[in-house]
């Protein structure tokens, strides 16, 4: 049976209580009883019950003060309350109306109506929680987009402010940075209903160890007030220099690289007490301002960057030559060149970088190539899969454990980050990293250090983290598998490696590289190829991608006797993707030349199916899923683009939930 939440029942008459628990246990409702009013009170605090079922008559208060006190506390004020009354008495009504009660059940119980008005009521519950729920969630996500689509980071910061007075519904927001050169706190962004009070909080220069906000940035904790004249942190002067009256105070840190830069504040909540759950979205928030912060600072080095290589042609000298810029990487297509100039961007910078790409499309290649391309050259590159580690070794793998620390640590062992100090760190299938040590992977991305297990020690560390998935983060984070906070520190800036399917043109290039790479591995003196081979390699749909191709030359140079390779040296599966008959290829799907009328129907058929598809994908991907915006821009009717896609049964949520690099 389904569970249908709690009900807290209260009534001073045990057989009762106890029919009611036996009625609503059975159908799904977990029912807790009280039999008096301060106890009624004190099990609603600790329980937080979906609903009430609160009888007038108790021996120390009345249901009615109980009501009351329900409804001026502010973890409790939301809770739906059913009175039940004596019959007839509207007296007992009115006064339950007054006190908030939100409805009404007579005594003697008629059991349909009782579960009748509990199903209503909990669903109803059920069903506001549910809105407040995605209505906070939805301008949650409205940040990340922002922060991709503002250039200016003032303008994005005024508008995390407004989105954060919002979602805690208070009075005012402030986002405070500090001044460490003259040590003085300075309001960069404020949202607030009073006019006037954000002119004057962006002239006020206050000492950095004033007030709540002076306490938060020292002590790098967040501060919640519920009385703040009574709180020795207060600032009293602040409300005169604005006129404005302080009630709560909700304070948390922006902390960056393991720098406390400043403090986000919220002021006065409009209706009850600052709650836990505020203080995490303020949390939240802070994350967003600092990864907007972070990126726009990344774009300040990336353009210095560009403009150091435009006018001083500055060049890296390299020991590992060989391996110089990105050369390695094999490929002339516009898709691989845009990832490739945008990733030459990046290395010239010291900023995190989150490479997307399916499995064998090449990402440690190019972590690789941005680490041999950086500063950090001449330090190590140390790559490491979290996906192929046991969760509970990988966190001694990643930060070292000291002799002891569990069972067959004989010895101290350092860690890959303290191995890679001063060089980069490539952390493959970072999506398989265990939630519980997610955390401790934000640790190192903000504060710069480690604790290896079995020890105190903090060992601070230099390091370059680059992280590669196959998996689409942004949707794990919204299914709770992967931090959100995480999330944020690690996409500063993103790469995304094309299919091998989607850049076919680099086919023949691949080819050409892996023959002569293993002509020289193998000792071998292979240069041909038959054109029947070429042609099956070119035309095959590689679902291993450029890996799969390389094993497929290397197996092939392996078998091969003569001096060129043949047909017969592949796979069957491989030598039959081919297709034999008279026909065309319409995207990797072989479609034979008909032969009747029938035939030519279905192909026909066929290829209108294809090309809606290619031209649905193509459409919905560059309006991110938007059916409005795609209709308007293909200048369609949106009722027959919806159809269109109902067809071909497409799921919205793969281009809306798809990584953008642009």
């Amino acid at each position: 049976m389904d569970y249908k939440g709690k009900i807290l029942v209260v009534d001073d008459e045990p057989d009762i209580g106890e029919v009611l628990k036996t009625l609503l246990d059975e159908k799904g409702y977990d029912v807790k009883i009280a039999s008096c009013g301060l106890e009624a009170l004190a099990k609603a605090m600790e329980i937080t019950p979906d609903l009430i079922l609160l009888d007038v008559m108790l021996p120390d208060i009345d249901g009615f003060e109980v009501c009351r006190r329900i409804r001026e506390d502010s973890l409790l004020n939301e809770i739906p309350v059913i009175m039940v009354t004596c019959l007839e008495d509207k007296d007992s009504r009115l006064k339950g109306v007054e006190a908030g009660a939100d409805d009404f059940i007579s005594k003697p119980y008629d059991h349909s109506e009782l579960l009748a008005r509990v199903r209503t009521i909990t669903r109803l519950n059920r069903y506001r929680q549910l809105e407040s729920k995605i209505s906070r969630l939805s301008a949650l996500y409205q940040i990340p987009g922002a922060i991709n689509s503002h250039g200016d980071v003032d303008t994005l910061l005024e508008f995390i402010a407004q989105q954060t007075k919002r979602l805690l519904d208070v009075e005012g927001v402030s986002i405070i940075f500090n001044h460490s050169q003259r040590g003085t706190l300075q309001f960069s962004s404020v949202a607030s209903e009073e006019e006037g009070v954000a002119e004057k909080l962006k002239r006020l220069k206050l000492p950095s160890d004033t007030g709540i906000a002076g306490w938060v940035l020292r002590e790098g904790k967040t501060a919640l007030v519920k009385n703040p004249e009574n709180d020795e942190r207060f600032y009293g002067e602040f409300d005169e220099h604005t006129g404005h009256s302080t009630k709560s105070v909700l304070c948390t840190p922006l902390i960056s690289k393991g720098e406390t830069i400043g403090v986000i504040e919220a002021i006065n909540k409009k209706e009850g007490e600052f709650t836990e759950e505020d203080k995490a979205i303020l949390q939240a928030m802070a994350h967003n301002v600092v990864v907007s912060i972070e990126k726009w600072n990344l774009n300040q080095d990336l353009q210095k960057a560009e403009a150091l290589l435009k006018n001083q042609g500055v060049k890296h000298k390299r020991t590992n030559a060989k391996n110089t810029d990105f050369d390695c990487i094999i490929g002339k297509s516009g898709r691989i060149q845009k990832v490739i100039a945008k990733a030459q961007q990046v290395a010239l910078t010291d900023s995190t970088v989150l490479i997307y790409g399916d499995t064998g499309t090449g990402k440690e290649l190019m972590a690789q190539s941005i680490h041999s391309s950086s500063l950090r050259y001449n330090k190590k590159f140390i790559p490491i899969n979290c996906g192929a580690i046991p969760e509970n070794l990988l966190e001694s793998e990643l930060f070292g454990h000291e002799k002891g620390a569990f069972t067959g640590a004989t010895s101290r062992r350092i860690g890959r980050f303290e191995e890679a100090d001063g060089g980069t760190i490539f952390l493959d299938e970072i999506g398989d990293m265990p939630y519980s040590l997610q955390v401790k992977l934000l640790r190192v991305l903000e504060a710069r250090v480690i604790r290896p297990l079995g020890t105190n020690k903090i060992i601070p560390v230099d390091v370059r983290v680059i992280a590669a998935t196959n998996q689409n983060l942004e949707k794990m984070v919204n299914d709770e598998k992967f931090r959100q906070d995480l999330y944020y520190r690690l996409k500063v800036f993103e790469l995304e490696l094309p299919p091998l399917s989607e850049r076919r043109e680099d086919i023949p290039l691949l080819i050409d590289h892996f023959i002569s790479l293993y002509n020289e591995k193998l000792g071998k003196n292979v240069f041909n190829i038959d054109d029947k081979s070429y042609e099956i390699l070119c035309n095959y749909s590689y679902p291993g991608n450029i890996r799969e191709l390389k094993h497929i030359i290397e197996t092939a140079m392996i078998v091969t006797e003569g001096n060129t390779i043949t047909p017969d040296v592949f796979p069957i599966e491989i030598r039959n993707s081919l297709p034999e008959s008279e026909g065309i290829n319409i995207d990797d799907d072989f479609i034979a030349t008909p032969k009747n009328d029938r035939e030519l129907k279905e192909a026909k058929a066929k290829i209108q199916q294809k090309i809606e598809c290619m031209f649905l994908n193509k459409l919905l991907s560059e309006n991110n899923g938007n059916v409005s915006q795609a209709a308007r821009e293909a200048g369609m009717n949106r009722s027959w683009l919806s159809q269109l896609i109902s067809r071909h049964n497409i799921d919205l949520d793969q281009y809306r939930n798809s990584v953008s690099n642009q």
